[in-house]
């Protein structure tokens, strides 16, 4: 065979930029990072980061909603999770594998499914029926089912890599040698905020829990005093399809939803409607969500978008006159708390006006329900104090709402923006408990369980439960996941086509849960009404026990 010689190419970058940059990456220089991160379609590719958002976010709903999709939905999320952790691995051993891919992959991994998966894993070592699965063997206890002790290892395992990766990339180690270092001060483990991308949430969590705790520990203070006196039981006319006949019977477990619509319609007989009502209570829910922060705050448009169709969609019965001037001039403040948050104004959002409203509807409505020997003074007082406290917190909240304001020094992120869209701001969400509670259960100095709480707070605030638990963890998640994957490939490759396909096969799966609900089951979502079947029944579609709704 006649020897041949090869030509040794050269690539310039002026000449095309593009061709220059995938030359590069063949072999990434070390020592210095002029060129920006090498993209890793295997790990970062667009493909795969959509179909675990997909596949994640669909196991979400069905961890907290439909009990019989437990099994396949669980075999879906673990295969888009041991598919990233592969292919992770085979990166890292290749010495392919940059800082950057790491920290993508450690965000990705730890999804609010995932936590809350690994969550239930341990748990399930005390007791085996905790683990989220549905065996196939029902004739076999889960403790003793095989297929159960095999998922609960899977599961196990994604727990455990995440935690061996977490140590490889903050512990610095002559073993695994990661690509680019030099690349590590700008897109590698600076970006460990978007790792911690639950502090916003946790922070903000026992923040509201010490608001808790506070008003609760007043009360109970208050009501401990030798002069007070046990308010006698107030009539609570619930709705007809809890019990046709309203008591005068004190019930310790009255929902948050029927307690505000008493309270409203107590207090305001004539202004107060149905759709009013309904917008307002949606309004209340909806702001348990991350605040998109674009141009304008999304929290402030949908509470003028609802709160105007409330107002002018059905007429007033009484003083027409005055209750349409009334509503035109509650327009217009809406309006100007938009225009002011518009401009950057430090002031609360329509939402948090909203709730700072009922609150001082409830304690309008405690002045007028109780007597001076227990809570007519106190409670008003201390209504109104958390209302204003609680309120003017929440409008500062945001500058820890965001897992960019953990960043320390002078480093600027990649995309050398400060700030993300999303920031979460819910303090509030706290006060309507306490005006609730504080009006319905405390003064009674009768003890609430764990249980009677949780249904009660539950019981028809659908809205709030799915955009607390399910919807707002996971925007906030996808966010921090979108910062870390620094590199942004855009190149589809046959495996990441796979993977979307295999994601959208699970969403023609809830399409089709979807499709087979009935319009009264949406209805009672949508307008915070009771489910319509019978308490004693097992409920479907309906916050199974395990679920992320904690029933």
């Amino acid at each position: 065979m006649a020897n041949r010689t090869y030509p040794d190419l050269n690539f310039n970058r002026l000449a095309d930029e593009a061709k220059y940059f995938k030359a590069f990456c063949l072999n990434p220089a070390d020592d210095h990072c002029d060129l920006g991160l090498c993209p890793n379609t295997d790990v970062t590719g667009i493909g795969q980061q959509i179909s675990i958002y997909i596949t994640t976010f669909i196991y979400a709903m069905v961890l907290a909603y439909i009990p019989w999709l437990h099994r396949p939905m669980l075999y879906a999320h673990l295969s888009v999770l041991y598919s990233l952790f592969i292919a992770a691995l085979v990166s890292m051993l290749k010495g392919e594998l940059t800082n950057a891919d790491g920290i993508f992959v450690l965000v990705t991994a730890g999804s609010p499914s995932s936590v809350y998966l690994w969550y239930l894993t341990v748990r399930s070592f005390w007791n085996t029926n905790i683990f989220p699965i549905r065996h196939a063997d029902k004739s076999v206890p889960a403790h003793k089912s095989l297929e159960v002790q095999l998922t609960r290892a899977l599961a196990l395992g994604s727990f455990l890599f995440e935690i061996v990766l977490i140590c490889l990339m903050f512990i610095p180690s002559k073993a695994i040698k990661f690509s680019q270092p030099a690349c590590n001060r700008e897109y590698g483990t600076a970006l460990w905020y978007n790792v911690a991308w639950e502090l916003p949430v946790a922070i903000q969590s026992v923040t509201m829990l010490i608001f808790f705790l506070m008003a609760f520990g007043l009360t109970r203070l208050w009501t401990k005093r030798g002069a007070y006196e046990v308010p006698a039981p107030i009539l609570q006319p619930l709705s007809k399809d809890i019990e046709e006949i309203p008591t005068n019977e004190r019930k310790d477990n009255i929902d948050i939803i029927s307690w505000t619509e008493q309270v409203l319609f107590d207090c305001y007989p004539q202004f107060m409607d149905r759709t009013l009502f309904i917008c307002l209570i949606s309004v209340v829910q909806l702001s348990a969500l991350p605040d998109l922060v674009y141009v304008v705050n999304s929290k402030d448009c949908f509470t003028i978008i609802l709160v105007t169709f409330g107002l002018f969609r059905e007429m007033p019965h009484t003083s027409r006159f005055k209750i349409f001037v009334l509503r035109i001039f509650i327009f217009i403040f809406l309006a100007g708390v938009w225009v002011a948050r518009f401009f950057g104004m430090p002031f609360p959002s329509g939402a948090d006006w909203v709730i700072f409203f009922i609150g001082c509807s409830s304690a309008v409505w405690s002045r007028s329900h109780f007597s001076t020997s227990n809570m007519k003074v106190f409670l008003p007082i201390l209504l109104v104090l958390f209302s204003l406290i609680i309120t003017a917190a929440n409008i500062f909240i945001p500058i820890i709402g965001d897992p960019k304001s953990f960043n320390l020094g002078d480093f600027k992120p990649p995309d050398r923006s400060f700030f993300s869209f999303f920031s979460l701001a819910i303090l509030t969400v706290v006060l309507w408990i306490i005006c609730w509670l504080g009006t319905s259960n405390w003064p009674w100095r009768k003890p609430l369980s764990w249980d009677k709480f949780n249904k009660a707070i539950w019981r028809r605030a659908h809205l709030l439960k799915f955009c607390w638990i399910v919807l707002g963890p996971h925007i906030l998640w996808i966010q921090a996941s979108n910062n870390s994957n620094s590199s942004r490939p855009t190149d589809m490759t046959f495996g990441q086509i796979f993977a979307l396909i295999v994601s959208l096969v699970t969403v023609f799966t809830l399409l089709d849960e979807a499709r087979e609900m009935k319009k009264e089951l949406w209805m009672a979502f949508f307008q915070s009404d009771l489910m319509p079947y019978e308490e004693k029944e097992q409920p479907k579609h309906y916050v199974p026990h395990p679920g992320l709704g904690l029933s």
